[in-house]
């Protein structure tokens, strides 16, 4: 039997959601945000509850069949209540209004049957505070070894170039992927992405792998459908070169992109295909050879886009659904031809034109808008520098980089159609 398997017998009880009522305080009416236990691999979890006349808290308390890992939360806990405690204890004659109130939860994640990780949150309401003020706390364990687990433990130096500045130093390991806590933000990085930089052999093979359902559960989630999005997609690749480039931009700013490819230069470069595809990116079909589809007949439309179908299938394992028909150019004999989505652009950076970073980067930002699909080719290597000035105003405005089919759905739309997408407004 695994350490794992000893801790999960008896335990796999824990409170799965807790919901806290309102309060009625001697003085006023205190509502009291609710706080749920999201994930729970293993443990137990018990309310703990306390009041004076300062505070009232909901801690909790958390037992499993490991001790040292139930020292170490508890300790974690016990911490953050007594920090809470110090900050909101007044003299007597210091009139107050309302109480403070801090409220916790536990989850706890099992990434195989040796990696655990434990998340403490805490909302805390301080005296004389108005507003609730989140804060996370993480625990990483070796059940087998009985030792802690640290990034530098599990990867080389290099993962930093991945994860950049969205690195903390709380964060959690979960069966396909490891997520980051910084403020208010959650940053997730899949195994796979961090797979040359393993030094652990903490990590299975069945750490990196992922089904494409498990890995659109995950998209949904970092996808925030109330901020602005906007789909960079690139055209004519991969090129030997500048395709890779791009890469390490849009890793460098937690980005992600459409890559509509030729089927000759697919084939031409399929390691950096796969890159392209284990980067969490999309690939979508530009023909196998830039031929104009509305100057071909249906069977020569069919067999430029399947033989790019297949060669990218054949790399990556997954079939493109997009389509980016040369020069945008539909009719319906195309349409007739093609039973996929048509993905055209309402941003046009002109860089195959004026081969200018200077003139490429105003194009895009001066009318970029929630929702815009942005076309650039990535075979041009005055390209490279006008997109990291393109994705550094975007990050700093607020904008989500994702595919299309990303933005395409969180905005509602169905892409299991042939209808033709210019922008995700439509």
């Amino acid at each position: 039997m695994s350490m794992l398997q000893k801790i999960l017998i008896g335990t796999l009880i824990g409170l799965v959601g807790i919901s806290i009522p309102v309060i009625i305080l001697k003085s006023s009416q205190l509502e009291i945000p609710e706080l749920k236990n999201s994930s729970m691999d293993f443990g137990k979890v018990e309310s703990k509850n306390e009041e004076s006349d300062e505070y009232q808290i909901y801690s909790k308390k958390f037992t499993s069949n490991n001790e040292v890992i139930n020292t170490k939360v508890t300790e974690l806990i016990e911490s953050e209540v007594n920090e809470f405690k110090t900050r909101n204890s007044l003299n007597e004659k210091v009139k107050k209004k309302d109480k403070a109130v801090l409220l916790q939860s536990i989850d706890t994640y099992c990434a195989n049957e040796n990696l655990v990780s434990i998340k403490i949150t805490s909302m805390t309401k301080n005296l004389f505070e108005k507003d609730y003020a989140k804060s996370i706390k993480t625990i990483n364990y070796n059940v087998k070894d009985n030792a802690d687990v640290t990034l530098d433990k599990l990867f080389k130096d290099g993962y930093t170039k991945i994860v950049g500045e969205n690195s903390s130093e709380n964060y959690i390991f979960e069966k396909n992927q490891v997520t980051f806590f910084k403020g208010d933000k959650e940053y997730k990085y899949t195994y796979n992405l961090l797979k040359e930089y393993n030094n652990s052999k903490l990590l299975t093979a069945n750490n990196y792998q992922i089904t494409q359902e498990e890995y659109n559960s995950l998209v949904s989630t970092l996808i925030d459908k109330d901020r602005k999005m906007v789909a960079i997609t690139f055209d004519d690749g991969p090129h030997a070169s500048n395709t890779e480039k791009i890469l390490e931009l849009l890793s460098k700013y937690n980005a992600h992109a459409t890559f509509f490819m030729l089927g000759e230069n697919a084939n031409r470069y399929p390691d950096i295909v796969k890159k392209v595809y284990d980067g969490d990116n999309e690939i979508g079909v530009h023909t196998w050879s830039h031929k104009q589809l509305t100057k071909l007949s249906e069977q020569e439309i069919a067999n430029e886009i399947n033989t790019t179908a297949d060669v990218i299938e054949k790399i990556t394992g997954k079939r493109p659904r997009l389509v980016r028909p040369p020069y945008g150019s539909i009719n319906n004999t195309v349409k007739s031809a093609v039973d996929n989505p048509f993905i055209l652009w309402d941003i046009d950076s002109l860089d195959w034109q004026s081969r200018n970073p200077d003139k490429i980067v105003p194009l895009v930002v001066n009318d970029v808008q929630d929702g815009d699909i942005i076309l650039l080719h990535d075979i041009h290597s005055t390209t490279v520098p006008a997109v990291e000035r393109i994705l550094e105003y975007l990050v700093n405005n607020d904008y989500q980089i994702i595919t299309v089919s990303q933005m395409l759905e969180a905005k509602g739309y169905d892409t299991n159609t042939t209808r033709v997408f210019y922008s995700a407004r439509q």
